[in-house]
């Protein structure tokens, strides 16, 4: 066993100490057992199972045992917690067999320098060149030296060494140089974070399968949020973490994740981005979602931005999802009133229909309820299902229940009702004769106007002009009044007055452009 770990044959000497314990059960507590089995596991790379071996109480106080748990350590990708123990116990690997020697020598000077040690680092280098060394020992011995040149502030030397190392035959050593060379230049400002990624991203080919797999993805992830590449961002930190489940520091990428998710569609971030790529992160991220209030305010902040820029099939489907997984009783009616306004924007009917009857919940506010009531009959309306549209109002004597009522009427051609439907708008809008009109006043007033012309009403319309013409006069629909509340004239109608009326009469401002003129200055969030 001493004769294979001597020669760095870890796998062989695991077998032989294997067939010791197996002989003898008692030597699995034996010191030099121990420390050679640990050694072998190192130098296999099974680092939890080299950790079980030298912990042993055993071995605790043992010069030898506490350098090959620093080593361990070291191994582990904890540099700097091993130095200081390393820089003491180090020369303990001098005297050590050729094949094993240069591996340890080599961590115990990348140690010291971490501490910033240059004398013993520069006794460690001289040690390690002085043995006959091949191409890729040479190329891991000039990385080390390149880190000592960086810390006593030679950085073009540095730089120049790990060029040189970044031709060698050492796959790990290229690795490294060129993670470190492109760190340094970066940090020197010779190059851009941009130009640094690239050089990274490169190296991402180049060594695969271990911590510095991890470090270099949690890196590249870093470096793509300061240039506010946020999906990049996110894709690499992903990768670290899903593919290294089992590392220290997973969990720790996954809330840089889960806070820069927050930050776009919490706290804004993703308003400079173009809404397509802001709901192509969120699909692709949706996971990182949080649950609740949080998660449901994040999506609320999407959808009032897909509306926003007329994305109306993106914001639909968001709000969609949010219904059926998330949300229950009033929320998810609020949401689904929501979601039916967006239907309607989009002209679809049936599926706007379907949002308020899907998301039906008691206990809702009565301002909730008869909002969701109005969405149900534009709706039905669309669909020309006049008698289940008015049905649904029935019993509404509301402003806007009036109004949507004398829309009904009006997208019949029934001018009588709407007409009827409209004076009752007027009365409950506060209308006083003899008085000023504001601009829904007057709007009222020019439509009452319109159902009163189509329907023949010339008496009503007498009425009009006398009690509110001079008020009207005074608004910015005094044309379009005269034109609709003329006196008829004696003799033949000019075509050009019977298309004018018309154009007039289509200019009726539905219970839909009153909601479009809303979410022009508010978001989709504030219309419920």
């Amino acid at each position: 066993a001493r004769f294979y770990f001597a020669n760095a044959l870890a796998a062989e000497a695991l077998g032989v100490l294997a067939r010791i314990v197996a002989v003898d059960p008692a030597m699995a507590q034996d010191r030099e057992w121990l420390l050679l089995h640990g050694g072998s596991e190192f130098l296999m790379g099974r680092m939890k199972e080299a950790d079980k071996n030298l912990y042993q109480p055993i071995l605790n106080g043992s010069d030898e045992g506490e350098f090959w748990r620093a080593i361990v350590q070291a191994g582990n990708g904890d540099l700097n917690g091993a130095s200081i123990e390393l820089r003491r116990s180090g020369p303990i690997a001098r005297p050590y067999p050729r094949a094993l020697r240069f591996k340890l020598l080599t961590i115990v000077a990348e140690a010291v320098v971490e501490i910033g040690d240059v004398r013993t680092a520069e006794t460690m280098i001289s040690t390690l060149l002085a043995d006959n060394l091949d191409a890729a020992q040479e190329a891991q011995v000039k990385f080390v030296q390149g880190r000592l040149a960086e810390l006593e502030g030679d950085f073009d030397g540095a730089i120049t060494l790990w060029e040189d190392v970044m031709d060698s035959p050492d796959r790990l050593a290229r690795f490294r140089a060129a993670r470190s060379r492109a760190e340094l230049l970066l940090r020197l400002d010779r190059i851009t974070k941009r130009e640094a990624t690239e050089d990274l991203e490169r190296q991402r080919f180049a060594w695969r399968g271990d911590n510095r797999e991890f470090d270099l993805l949690r890196r590249l992830g870093a470096l793509y949020l300061e240039q506010d590449k946020y999906r990049e961002a996110l894709q690499t930190l992903r990768q670290a973490a899903t593919h290294f489940r089992d590392h220290p520091d997973a969990k720790a990428v996954t809330k840089l994740m889960s806070d820069t998710f927050n930050d776009l569609y919490l706290n804004n971030k993703a308003d400079v981005l173009p809404p397509v790529m802001a709901i192509a992160i969120y699909e692709e991220f949706k996971e990182l979602t949080p649950a609740g209030a949080l998660g449901d305010k994040m999506i609320q902040n999407l959808a009032d931005r897909l509306v926003g820029v007329d994305l109306l099939d993106q914001a639909a489907a968001l709000l969609d999802g949010q219904i059926k997984y998330r949300l229950q009783g009033a929320e998810k009616a609020r949401v689904g009133a929501r979601l039916a306004l967006v239907h309607l924007l989009e002209q679809k009917y049936k599926e706007a229909e379907q949002a308020i009857r899907t998301t039906v919940a008691p206990g809702l506010t009565p301002e909730l309820a008869r909002q969701r009531s109005h969405l149900l009959v534009q709706a039905l309306m669309s669909q020309k299902r006049y008698a289940d549209a008015l049905a649904v109002i029935e019993k509404d004597e509301s402003l806007d229940g009036e109004l949507l009522r004398s829309e009904v009427y009006w997208t019949m051609g029934d001018w009588n009702e709407a007409a009827q439907a409209l004076q009752r708008v007027i009365v409950d809008s506060g209308v006083q004769r003899g008085q000023s009109l504001d601009r829904k006043q007057a709007r009222y007033m020019l439509n009452l106007a319109t159902a009163m012309t189509l329907s023949g009403n010339e008496r009503g319309l007498a009425r009009i002009r006398a009690n509110f013409g001079a008020a009207m006069d005074q608004t910015e629909y005094a044309k379009a009044f005269d034109l609709i509340a003329a006196r008829p004239a004696i003799g033949l109608i000019s075509p050009e007055s019977v298309d004018a009326r018309v154009a007039v009469a289509q200019n009726f401002k539905t219970f839909m452009t009153a909601y479009r003129e809303r979410l022009e200055k508010d978001p989709l969030s504030a219309i419920n």
